[in-house]
């Protein structure tokens, strides 16, 4: 009996028992399908981030205050790192410093016609952001000069928010930026509304990956405009700082760091993307043991699926051996629909992980500031599935098989 017709046997063994097989082999498809999907879903992210990063301009270094850190006796930090003009001058001064430009972001509601939408507000000088995201570009209009106090520029989703036929902003048009603030009076705390009406003075082009497309969802104004808006009392939340070359933006990086003995946030292109790297490497592992457990209880769906099936089919066994069939030979056939299991199961969801990735990542939530995102799948990274998949079924078959092999034919035979 050759490969084809242990295969063929072991096939209609479990035609027999339509409804329990389908059962099992759906088992393997949900556990295959989800370390498929979700392998996908966390290299299809992890491609995203990695390139939007690369996007940036790689001679720039992103430089963040530090964070307040707490104590065992629950205070904070005594004195920590915030930005400023001070700090801006500062690190002008460092060698191979070629520009310094610092950034406030904070969050509003864009008002425009009765309607609303929750927005990035960026107080970024324009005439430099292109040293910063050198793919920006404007659809239409101009950018806004650094001392505009109602200047706006709008990113494509923004104009043009998902599910809308029509432009939500156009150029020329009065918009209002509102947010809420909290502030104490009199030892009462009160929401009090902020808010500012601003002209649309440029609109920018779609952008389907890379940095520039953070901008696409987000309002950009002078920064004079947002110390003004948000009262930032000269704070910035990020400085950004272009190196004269990219050979020595690390080392610049390092001189930042040692001027604020490290008491400060200074994160580069490659840094930045090493960092992501790892957080999305380890938390795909874990998304993977996860998926790996309802493969596990797949497993065990085998296993009690082909003992009932040696139970059921005792008397079959005795025949088998009364024919001269070896312990072998008995063996590989139950150990055959395992296999069959694991190959169907294992096949089927790979088109159910790989279709079910695309849908997940499709999904319109926050649709207004939904993210292109793709699921990668390698065919390395499928064959593996696939063979994990087919060896856990083949393993999940192995005992019950054994005991199959090891029946005593005359105690089999006189089985009703």
């Amino acid at each position: 009996m050759n490969i084809l017709e242990f295969l063929r046997f072991s096939f209609e063994a479990l035609k027999d028992r339509k409804l329990r097989s389908a059962l099992t082999i759906l088992m393997v498809i949900i556990g295959s399908g989800l370390m498929v999907s979700i392998n996908g879903m966390g290299e299809g992210m992890n491609a995203y981030v990695t390139e939007a990063l690369q996007n940036l301009a790689p001679n720039v270094l992103i430089v963040t205050k530090a964070p307040v850190i707490r104590t065992g006796s629950g205070g904070s930090q005594t004195n920590p790192t915030e930005l400023n003009q001070g700090t801006v001058t500062r690190i002008k001064q460092i060698p191979g410093v070629d520009d310094v430009i610092p950034v406030i972001i904070r969050y509003a509601t864009l008002k425009v016609g009765g309607q609303e939408m929750r927005v990035t507000v960026t107080g970024v000088d324009q005439t430099k952001v292109l040293k910063i995201t050198p793919t920006l570009e404007l659809e239409e209009g101009q950018f806004v000069s650094p001392y505009d106090a109602t200047g706006l520029v709008v990113g494509h989703t923004i104009k043009q928010p998902p599910g809308r036929t029509t432009p939500l902003v156009r150029l020329g048009q009065v918009v209002t930026l509102e947010y809420n603030v909290i502030k104490e009076v009199t030892g009462v705390q009160k929401v009090e509304t902020k808010s500012r009406s601003f002209v649309v003075k440029g609109i920018l082009k779609e952008h389907g990956v890379g940095a520039a497309v953070e901008f696409e969802r987000a309002v950009v104004i002078s920064p004079v405009a947002a110390a003004s808006l948000f009262e930032t009392s000269g704070k910035y939340d990020a400085i950004c700082v272009v190196t004269k070359s990219v050979d020595i933006t690390e080392q610049v990086a390092e001189k930042i760091r040692e001027m604020y003995h490290g008491n400060i946030g200074v994160m580069s292109q490659k840094s930045a993307v090493a960092t992501i790297q790892k957080v999305m490497s380890g938390f795909s592992v874990f998304l993977l043991s996860i998926a790996a457990v309802s493969l596990i209880v797949a497993a065990v769906g085998i296993v009690t699926t082909l003992f009932t099936s040696v139970i059921e089919r005792t008397r079959e066994i005795g025949v088998l051996k009364a024919l001269g069939f070896k312990n072998s030979t008995i063996m590989v056939l139950f150990l055959g629909e395992a296999v069959v299991i694991g190959i169907v199961g294992a096949s089927l969801g790979l088109i159910f992980g790989v279709g079910l990735g695309y849908i997940l990542l499709n999904l319109p939530i926050g649709a207004e500031y939904s993210v292109r995102i793709t699921p990668v799948y390698s065919p390395g990274g499928l064959l593996f599935i696939w063979i994990f998949s087919v060896i856990v079924s083949a393993i999940a078959g192995f005992y019950p098989a054994w005991r199959a092999s090891k029946l005593d034919p005359v105690v089999a035979l006189r089985r009703e």
